[in-house]
Parts: structure tokens; sequence; C-alpha cells
């Protein structure tokens, strides 16, 4: 078996060569390549030799040769044979091939690097190798090593199924690559999306059904170790659909908060959120938000889950429950809750483009920022300090709730939620209804402008104490009057927070 070998990434190389070396009469690498396995006494031919030359253009050119690619290609036919022989050209067996680092060099925003490290000849090598996987082995990650060696151990050989599944990885790693350089480049040559964009996931798997069970359900990871596609699972049963869905919600939703907070989460919107001096007293207020809503519900915490938190859900079904870490004390009592889905994920948001699918395609749009310029008053007294973290608190959680949304909090905490009306009055009506008494004295947030006074009437007789919208109606004027006459505090963001 001849051997090309000519890799970046050198990590068990040597190791991998030494393993399945009675299975092999030539080995021929690359510059660096050639200088790393021969220094670890193992015996090979400089790609040179066929070529004629080291390497051309610093580097940029060394297995871009017809003595390298027709050996690659060959077919095995005796046309192909005799077109080798002729011209003293191997019929490479193996290629053993991984790339340029693209995405670090992508990572530092330097131009230059980026530039030069995208490979072409590793690329052109890769796939040659995958177009012909009948008759080449390709292997384009270390990973492959100890699976490859131990199959050529047990059988002296490679099994066609084997090759197929390395050819496809050969591909999808060549695809990975292409897509990772046009985004890259587009972002720092011109700026914005181009007109055309790709998508790419990793480590797929079905789950067992969509939303509902006669619709079919998977999920891809962007493979970087962050959000809840990529949640370190510690126990329960196999997260859903509709798990992954409520989990990311609640996920994006902590991702807001600095202090102490727990965040319920039902249907993709929150249900209750709530901030303390500890996370476990954020939690008991979170629930007791919406006690009814959170039986079933999802969690999500910016502190460790600890011993104390358990106790307050002890007693409740809970489906999912998301914290960058968790007490050794808190795990054990967790077990007792074996259905329990618990994942560790850290708290890093995810700056990438966001993407929905509609009937024949997607749209796509940066995430969702609840942040804002600056805080203008438009009427009454301004509010004391207790009163504005009420306003910020509410505007954070009201961003995080399907649209139309009002959010009601009083003492950091919200006490009533109205999500996913068709219209402003309705989602204020069911924020109102679910408070109860606890509107009084309560702020107001809307995630859109309110575009009749009605909204401020019913949040006066509510005993609403305070308001923060974006404003932007083209009745502001009659809506800021109506607030003026009923002496509310109305701040405008001049922001909208929809989501659909």
């Amino acid at each position: 078996m001849k051997v090309l070998a000519s890799v970046h990434d050198k990590t068990d190389l040597t190791a991998f060569l030494k393993g399945i070396s009675n299975f092999v009469t030539d080995i021929y690498a690359s510059g660096g390549t050639y200088r790393h396995i021969t220094d670890e006494g193992i015996k090979a031919t400089n790609i040179s030799s066929l070529t004629g030359f080291e390497d051309l253009l610093g580097g940029r050119v060394k297995t871009l040769h017809p003595a390298i690619f027709s050996g690659i290609l060959s077919q095995r036919d005796e046309m192909a044979k005799k077109q080798l022989s002729d011209r003293n050209f191997p019929e490479f067996d193996m290629v053993i091939v991984n790339l340029y680092p693209f995405e670090e060099a992508a990572l530092t925003g330097d131009l230059t690097k980026m530039i030069e490290n995208i490979d072409i000849g590793g690329i052109s090598l890769l796939r040659a190798a995958a177009k012909n996987f009948e008759n080449v082995i390709i292997l384009s990650n270390p990973d492959q090593y100890e699976m490859v060696e131990k199959e050529f151990l047990q059988n002296s050989t490679i099994s066609m199924e084997t090759r197929r599944r390395l050819a496809l990885r050969a591909f999808a790693l060549a695809a990975d690559y292409d897509i990772a350089i046009y985004r890259s480049l587009a972002e720092k040559l011109i700026g914005t999306l181009p007109s055309r964009f790709y998508l790419k996931g990793k480590n797929g798997r079905e789950l067992r059904y969509g939303e509902n069970p006669d619709q079919k359900g998977f999920v891809y990871s962007d493979g970087t170790g962050k959000g809840i596609a990529n949640a370190q699972p510690i126990q329960g049963k196999e997260l859903s659909y509709n798990n992954l869905q409520d989990a990311d919600g609640a996920f994006e939703t902590i991702l807001d908060f600095e202090e102490p907070t727990a965040v319920v989460m039902k249907h993709s919107t929150p249900c209750g959120v709530a901030t303390a001096d500890t996370i476990s007293e954020a939690l008991e207020r979170a629930i007791a938000a919406d006690p009814e809503s959170a039986y079933g519900s999802i969690m999500s915490f910016n502190r460790t889950f600890d011993k104390d938190c358990f106790e307050h859900i002890r007693k409740m079904l809970v489906e999912v429950i998301i914290a960058p870490d968790y007490t050794e004390e808190a795990l054990e009592l967790l077990k007792k809750k074996k259905n329990l889905r618990v994942l560790k994920v850290p708290l890093e948001p995810d700056e990438n483009y966001r993407v929905k699918s509609i009937s024949n395609g997607f749209i796509v749009q940066n995430r969702l920022r609840t942040d804002f310029d600056n805080l203008i008053l438009k009427t009454g007294t301004p509010s004391d300090e207790q009163q504005i973290r009420d306003l910020k608190f509410a505007w954070k959680v009201v961003g995080h709730c399907k649209s139309n949304a009002v959010v009601l909090v009083k003492d950091g905490a919200t006490v009533g939620i109205g999500a996913g009306q068709t219209s402003r009055i309705e989602a204020l009506r069911g924020a109102v209804s679910r408070a109860g008494e606890k509107s009084r004295g309560a702020v107001l947030a809307s995630d859109a402008f309110f575009p009749f006074y009605d909204n401020v009437e019913l949040a006066a007789s509510s005993g609403v104490s305070a308001i923060i919208q974006p404003g932007g109606s083209i009745r502001d004027d009659e809506v800021i009057e109506k607030a003026q006459e009923l002496g509310i505090p109305m701040y405008f963001t001049g922001k909208r927070v929809f989501l659909h």
C-alpha cells in the first residue's frame, strides 16, 4: 500500500503510520510532514522527487502536480496503469490530509492571515481522494486513525463501507471549509451578508419526533461547545424538539441578567422571572410569579444550581433545568428526578445570525438585543431608583416574550405576563388578570408602542405605577397626554423588541 501524507495537524500521525507499517510499502510526504515523520524514524520519500521541486511561491504550491493527482485519481484500469507506468508515477492507496486552520485565522480578524490560511493543495487532495474512494482510503482527521488501524489489524484491509464513510467525512470537511471561507471573507471584504447564505451543522442526530409525533425532527450543532445545541447533558430523558426550543428561549432570557436571576419558561415565553440576593430566593420568587404555569416548565439560572434551589422544585414537575454549574450536593438530589433533563451550559451569548425556515427558503437576522441607548422620560415625575430598576428589568423580560407582549414587574420579579396576543390591549388584559392585586404599584413594559391610549387607561385603573415602551406611534402625543393626565411616569426606549 502506497501512502501520501500532507497534513497541517500532525497529531498522532507517526504513531498511526507505525501501527499500520506491516501494510505499507511506500510513504510519500510533503515538506513539513516529511520532516516530521522522518525525524521520528519513519522511512519516507519527499514528494519533491515526484514533482521536481521542493515548493513554489513560499509554500503556496507543493502538491499541485500531475505526478500527485494522477496517482490519486487513477481508476486502476489498464489504460491508467500504463499511463502512470510510462511516467513512473505511483498509484496511491491512502491519502492522509488535513487543512490549514482557516477558522482560527478568521478569529484574529487579520485579512492577511485569513488569506494565507486558505488551503489550496490540501483541499484538492481531499476532494480527489474522496472522489476515488473505491480505490483510495482518505483520512481527513486524526480522530480517524485509531479506527482505521484497528480495522487493518483485524481484517488486513479497509471495507467499502468504511471507505464510503471516510469519503463522506472528507466531503463534509471540504464543504464546511468553503462555507467558513465564504462567510468570513464576505463579512471582512463587504461588511454584510452577500446574496448567498450557507448553513452548516455538525453532530446531527434525529430526535424522537418534531413538534408533533407525525413530524420528523433533527438537531445540529455548530461545534463551538456553546449554547443549547452544545449543552452538556448531565441526566434525564432525551431532549425533544419542543424541549430544545423552550430551553433555548430560557437560555436567551437568562443571558440578559447580571444579578442572580431565575427564569421559568413555558411554550417559548417566560411565565416567571425574578432576581434576588441568592439564586435560590430568585427561583422561589420566579415560581411564585405564576405557580400554575410553572408546572411542566423549563428553568434557567445564571448562577450555580445548589441544594436550596432543589428544595423549591422537589415536589414540582419540571422538564429541563439549565445552569452554568451545579453543586455536587444538588446533583445527588437531582438524581431523584430521573426523567428531569439537567443541562450544563456556559453563559455566553451566540452572536451569529439567527435563521428561521419559511416555505422554500429561510430568513436571517441578527440576535435580538434588549439594550437601548437612552431612557427618555415623557410624562410625570422621574421615577426613583427602585422603580427605574424594575422598569429596566421588565424591559429585558418583555423582549423575550412572544409578541404582542406586556410584562408587569414589582420589586425585581414579574407579577403578570401577557404574551402572544393579536392586540396589545389583550396582552395587557392578560397580564393584569394574571397579576390580580399584585398589579398595584407594579411597573409595565410593552415590547412595542401603544397604538391607543386605552392601554394607559387600563394600566392606570389596575394600579400600574410607571410604563416603559418603545414609542413611535402616530398617536404618541395622545398616549403621552393620557399618561400625564393620569399621573403615570412614561419612559420611551426608542427601540422595539418584537419576538415572533
